[in-house]
């Protein structure tokens, strides 16, 4: 029992400084201080920081996407032979995200954690990254394309990019629409932040697409007299 609390009292102290920092302003040393544990305990554990940095982010994430999955394979179940609704394939993807930021004791902590990846250039944390959302990639885009039949794989891909910086923003960034417009963003209401994602992605993918823009005519230079 006292490995697992040593263990779980590392993670929560790193998560919080990660957030709070960034994964590269905080050492070993800092988050072995602040858990009042010794280094050696670290190492027995995840072995390095980056190894803890990955359990940080596995903790939280994992979670969420086994939940994606269930909940993409649910809509599936039950539509048949029916494509699956792109707002329902949405909110398979939206939901369980957000309900872990509306979350009042994890929720502002995973959200600036979130941050710190999406904003931290790390290599080896982005290549950690695409491991862990290889299967949600794989399956979503798939029901991205089978909800959206005339729609070009192509210009899919290029909306769901879309939508995936909306989706991190409003997770990321809440506070702004306080901020800049005075209208409470509720996030501890994720149901209301979910349905208006959804209506506004869902815009987006069936948003009409524009002709590629035609090229521009090289300038002929003058004729000599």
């Amino acid at each position: 029992m006292a490995k697992t609390d040593t263990k779980t009292r590392i993670l929560d102290t790193a998560e919080r400084l990660f957030a709070q920092k960034g994964f590269d302003a905080v050492s070993l040393r800092n988050i072995i201080a602040s858990a009042k544990v010794n280094l050696a305990a670290v190492h027995y554990h995840y072995g390095s920081k980056q190894a803890l940095i990955y359990a940080v982010i596995a903790r939280r994430l994992r979670p969420i996407n086994e939940e994606r999955l269930a909940k993409l394979a649910e809509a599936r179940a039950n539509a048949g032979r029916r494509p699956v609704k792109l707002e329902n394939v949405l909110e398979c993807l939206f939901r369980p995200l957000f309900r872990v930021q509306a979350d009042p004791k994890a929720g502002p902590t995973f959200a600036r954690l979130v941050g710190r990846v999406i904003g931290e250039r790390n290599e080896g944390l982005q290549k950690f990254m695409m491991g862990e959302l290889a299967e949600v990639i794989i399956q979503f885009s798939a029901a991205f394309e089978t909800a959206l039949p005339g729609l070009a794989k192509e210009e899919t891909d290029w909306r769901s990019h879309f939508m995936a910086g909306s989706m991190a923003h409003t997770l990321c960034n809440a506070d702004l629409l306080v901020r800049f417009t005075g209208t409470d963003a509720g996030m501890s209401d994720y149901e209301t932040t979910v349905r208006r994602l959804i209506d506004f992605t869902a815009a987006g993918f069936r948003a009409k697409v524009s002709p590629p823009p035609k090229k521009a005519r090289a300038k002929r230079a003058p004729k000599k007299k």
